[in-house]
């Protein structure tokens, strides 16, 4: 960092005030650090699954901190509890294995991000392995590059766990993987992305496969452009190899939870906004197959709308769609017994739509009874709420409670004493 003085008043206030920033950051690693050495637990006690069970979120040889007591850090962050998981496990790390970088970071000489962005790739290494990437890379970390942290992190590996190594190179083979991200739709347009590691054999053979499908599309008059094309030649090869199954059924399916208003052209769905003509594409397409269930909205609301809607897919695919009874998700449903009816289940889960634990985006989860099944509690819309497996365990398991004020609204309150209040109605 320069000590010299800035002509420029404008420039020098940004520059205070990004130093300001930096002290700030230190000064919140330094308390969320003293907060982690607070609520520590002995990795003795963790491994006996207690009632305060443990977690290590550093590499080896820093301290275990209480599970149940990391959803408070993460509600007084604001972060998710993955995020404030690798969050306290790179600040772990940086303080109890990297010391001369975590010195570094203290004096404001290097940015918390820049610290944490070692940190997180120190933490599979032994001890030997980590002070050898620090003794490396503290002195220059201000202003080394990513790609150099990767280099000295695999050479350290290598020279510590060579067995590793090849490990996780056959480890590696074990999480090749291909996902489409159907539920992270993008807003009106109705793209969804694309990701996968797979074997450069592969990759190669399908890179070639695209290519050539994309060529073809282009030959037969297709005036997109060449990445559209490639884009379009995926779902063609896709529609292909359905087509040998003459036992699958063909084409794609689309199912839309329609929230849609009488003076609106969008059609809001479950985690995403398309327009009437994006669906109207979607239906046009042979063999294309559309749900459509209209949705009464919180706090209420006209299903109209989506009635008409769903009439609408009827007359652009010339034939009848299959149209689902509307969803209230104001209305209390009851089923008899511990497991909820499809219906209702499916209501909870169009409510709810991810873990209603304050700040937290987890979808995986399960159907939590708010006040227990065995003490009394029904099986109904009004004692229900969709929970991830950690705070669903938090909930069972520590001082942690929450209610249903309404419909989609829910109060916590945590061991700590603080009230936080989760609104799934008020959000768009």
């Amino acid at each position: 960092m320069t000590s010299s003085r800035l002509l420029d008043p404008a420039l020098a206030a940004v520059a205070d005030a990004q130093h300001a920033v930096l002290r700030q950051e230190v000064a919140r690693l330094v308390a969320v650090l003293d907060w982690c050495a607070a609520h520590e637990v002995s990795e003795a006690e963790a491994s006996l699954h207690t009632m305060t069970p443990g977690l290590q979120l550093g590499g080896p040889g820093c301290p275990w901190v209480s599970e149940f007591d990391t959803h408070d850090l993460a509600c007084v962050l604001g972060r998710s509890p993955d995020s404030c998981a690798v969050y306290v496990g790179n600040a772990l790390e940086l303080r109890h294995r990297l010391p001369r970088l975590w010195a570094r970071v203290v004096g404001l000489e290097v940015p918390v991000w820049k610290a944490f962005r070692i940190a997180e790739q120190t933490q599979q290494l032994p001890p030997a392995g980590a002070a050898e990437v620090d003794r490396a890379l503290a002195p220059t970390a201000h202003s080394c590059t990513f790609a150099q942290v990767d280099r000295t992190v695999a050479s350290a590996l290598a020279a510590h766990c060579p067995d590793e190594v090849e490990r996780r190179r056959l480890a590696a083979l074990e999480h090749r993987r291909f996902d489409v991200h159907l539920d992270h739709v993008r807003s009106l347009d109705g793209t969804v992305e694309v990701t996968g590691t797979l074997d450069l054999a592969d990759a190669v053979d399908l890179d070639t496969a695209v290519a050539g499908v994309a060529a073809q599309l282009g030959e037969l008059g297709c005036h997109e452009s060449w990445d559209a094309r490639r884009a379009l030649a995926v779902g063609e090869i896709a529609r292909a190899q359905l087509a040998l199954d003459l036992e699958t059924t063909t084409g794609r399916g689309v199912t839309v939870y329609a929230h849609l208003r009488s003076d609106s052209d969008v059609v809001e769905t479950t985690g995403t906004t398309i327009t009437t003509e994006q669906l109207a594409t979607w239906c046009r397409h042979p063999g294309t197959q559309v749900t459509i269930t209209p949705v009464v909205d919180l706090p209420g609301g006209d299903p109209t709308a989506a009635q008409a809607l769903a009439q609408q897919v009827a007359a652009w695919r010339h034939d009848d769609a299959h149209i689902k009874p509307v969803i209230d998700l104001s209305a209390d449903l009851t089923s008899a017994g511990y497991t909820p009816s499809p219906r209702l289940a499916e209501q909870v889960d169009v409510r709810d739509r991810r873990c209603v634990f304050p700040f937290c985006n987890r979808r995986r989860t399960d159907r939590d009874h708010t006040q227990p099944h065995d003490s009394g509690g029904e099986t109904r819309s009004s004692n229900l709420a969709r929970l991830c497996r950690s705070h669903h365990r938090a909930k069972t398991h520590s001082p942690w409670t929450y209610q249903q004020l309404r419909p989609g609204v829910f109060e916590w309150h945590s061991p700590a004493g603080a009230t936080y209040t989760v609104d799934r109605s008020a959000e768009p």
